[in-house]
């Protein structure tokens, strides 16, 4: 592998709403025409560089740039590629899209499927917080005065009910395979009501959030090398091979037993 990852686990309070703190080197061999091709798992990541070597993103799959020094990755509802030149380290937040509208009080939807400078999104108050997280060099250090600061915004924006959270919860807790009638269950919402509030809020459908929620399961399933592809559409409630293919392909780019011959091409940030 040409990367190192390390996550850290926010503390209780934050598990809801964020996945992982982490730390990676990508490109470790300094190669100059490193890329990789990131599978969508649902979040939203932040990213900042510790250092003035930055990959390279592209908006519309024809110009690429260097990434800003904070970066915001939208969520992403399918594969995109990131290019390297150098060795780059940085340090990560992985958001649900419930944390960013919980603790920043912003609409997913507002960056979906593209990145942004941080400063641009979450402002000039998160972005020199950025500067100090950047400029701390010990990585417990980092995750705690993230921990602190995510904390006081949480306090501060967090909705007192929130339909949209609760539904992404459950879907996430059922592997993508929650119906729609196990979430007004559970919601004192109707339907409709949920599916309007979810999509102005996060850009996608409850539908498309279930796919990708049930994709992150696919890729847990997979760090088996022994795991039976016929077995795990059915334990995912596809309604056939096929189908498990033609939806893996969809998100991925790839079909399933491509991508694990290919595997290293790939980042996932299995959820």
């Amino acid at each position: 592998m040409n990367i190192s990852i390390s996550e850290f686990k926010p503390s209780s309070g934050l598990q809801s709403y964020i996945q992982a703190y982490w730390i990676a080197e990508f490109n470790l061999r300094a190669n100059a025409n490193f890329s990789q091709s990131v599978v969508p798992s649902g979040c939203i990541e932040l990213i900042i560089h510790q250092t003035d070597e930055h990959c390279f993103l592209s908006k519309n799959d024809n110009n690429w740039d260097k990434s800003p020094a904070f970066t915001l990755l939208g969520l992403y509802p399918k594969s995109y590629d990131v290019k390297f030149s150098k060795k780059v380290k940085t340090f990560g937040i992985r958001f649900y899209p419930d944390g960013i509208r919980n603790i920043f009080g912003v609409p997913p939807s507002e960056f979906l499927a593209t990145y942004e400078a941080s400063i641009d999104v979450l402002g000039r108050d998160f972005n020199d917080f950025c500067a100090r997280i950047r400029d701390t060099e010990v990585a417990e250090r980092q995750v705690q005065l993230v921990e602190n600061y995510l904390l006081k915004l949480f306090s501060r924006n967090s909705k007192t009910y929130d339909y949209t959270h609760l539904a992404m919860k459950l879907i996430r807790q059922s592997n993508g395979i929650a119906n729609y009638q196990e979430l007004t269950g559970q919601i004192p919402i109707s339907l409709r009501q949920l599916q309007r509030e979810f999509k102005n809020q996060y850009g996608l459908t409850i539908k498309d959030y279930m796919r990708i929620s049930r994709l992150n399961a696919i890729h847990q399933y997979m760090q088996n090398p022994n795991t039976c592809l016929t077995e795990l559409a059915y334990q995912l409630e596809f309604t056939d091979q096929s189908h498990f293919i033609r939806e893996y392909k969809n998100y991925v780019g790839v079909p399933p037993k491509k991508f694990i011959k290919e595997k290293d091409k790939f980042l996932v940030n299995a959820v």
